[in-house]
């Protein structure tokens, strides 16, 4: 589960091309004891030289301080992410350490300098970043050798720091066969924003699902993540008769659609059929409840900070991740075939 690292350089790398001892090195990081300037130059010329980065957490125990774990999210928002940083704050705080949380937009890392410099002036451990593969280089060199882990989805399979895989693709294919199987001609889409111009994979696995099936594929209704967005769209679909079964790229959406086709005088799953992704709590206390497919954030974030913890280890505590179908009320055959 995951990637090779390069091997960060180290205090012993820095002494040589320093050409000072390795005491010597230490004392420049620490500031504990005098160093003469022309010394501390020489080390720290090395240290650019080679991309040293010191070992935030060492420094942070030697200064009588608590060391941190960094944690990188496009969102703090939506389900998936709360219940990864949710669960990476509450392990951290069991190894002692504590979590600083930076949300970066993947196309605005420009504007974002400021807070990423602020992390990396901590003493950090390393960093868990939520969704690596969607930002580009600049974060990567920003990042430099500090160690990395990261919660990937399911198409994603070149990434090159340690991972956990929480499989988007698996999900929208079983609920798209989910609905088929009920006996819908095909399946509509209400899905989530493209990234960088590429479709989500949770509509890219719907979109092979019809293909695999033999059954047509409609236009997508895209939308934002927002609950306006989603109300658009199920009230779109809600005026199509043809329309008898919708898969929304999370629960979220779900729940604004089957507002939206309510609101049109129609019924859930009676006329329409509805599922979801994510499984949160809302959906099983839902009028109908929502069929969806259960991913394991909880999971995935503990073991991506235990991957970053231990790099070389598996996972111990972590266990493994509960995901499957959760079939509800508001799918059903259609109304023709009922």
């Amino acid at each position: 589960m995951s990637g090779d690292r390069k091997r960060p350089p180290t205090i012993a790398d820095v002494a040589r091309v320093a050409g000072v001892s390795q005491p010597t090195v230490s004392r420049v990081l620490t500031g504990n004891i005098p160093v003469r300037d022309v010394t501390k130059a020489r080390v720290r010329a090395a240290m650019k030289k080679l991309g040293y980065r010191p070992n935030g957490a060492a420094r942070a125990l030697v200064q009588g301080r608590q060391p941190i774990v960094g944690v990188i999210t496009r969102d703090t928002a939506l389900h998936g992410y709360t219940r990864m940083l949710a669960n990476i704050e509450s392990r951290a705080r069991q190894a002692g350490y504590l979590v600083a949380i930076v949300a970066l937009d993947p196309v605005d890392l420009q504007n974002a300098t400021s807070a990423l410099d602020l992390l990396l002036g901590q003493p950090i451990l390393g960093v868990v970043v939520l969704d690596y593969a969607t930002y580009d280089s600049r974060l990567r060199d920003s990042l430099g050798t500090l160690p990395i882990s990261t919660v990937i989805h399911g198409d994603q399979t070149d990434i090159d720091v340690p991972h956990v895989r929480v499989d988007d693709r698996r999900a929208a294919y079983e609920v798209t066969n989910h609905l088929l199987g009920l006996g819908h001609r095909t399946v509509h889409h209400v899905a989530a924003p493209s990234r960088g111009g590429e479709p989500h994979v949770r509509e890219k696995a719907w979109r092979q699902a019809l293909t695999d099936a033999g059954a047509p594929v409609p236009d997508v209704h895209r939308t934002d993540w927002s609950i306006t967005a989603a109300r658009e769209a199920g009230a779109a679909l809600a005026r199509d008769p043809d329309v008898t079964a919708i898969f929304c790229a999370n629960d979220e959406l779900a729940f604004a659609v089957m507002r939206s086709i309510h609101e049109a005088g129609r019924r859930v799953p009676e006329d329409i059929s509805v599922a979801g992704i994510d499984d949160e709590p809302l959906a099983a206390a839902w009028v109908p409840a929502l069929t969806t497919y259960r991913l394991d954030f909880d999971w995935a974030g503990v073991a991506a900070l235990e991957l970053l913890m231990e790099l070389d280890e598996p996972s111990r505590t972590a266990g493994l991740p509960s995901y499957g179908l959760v079939i509800r009320e508001s799918t059903a055959p259609p109304a023709s075939t009922a």
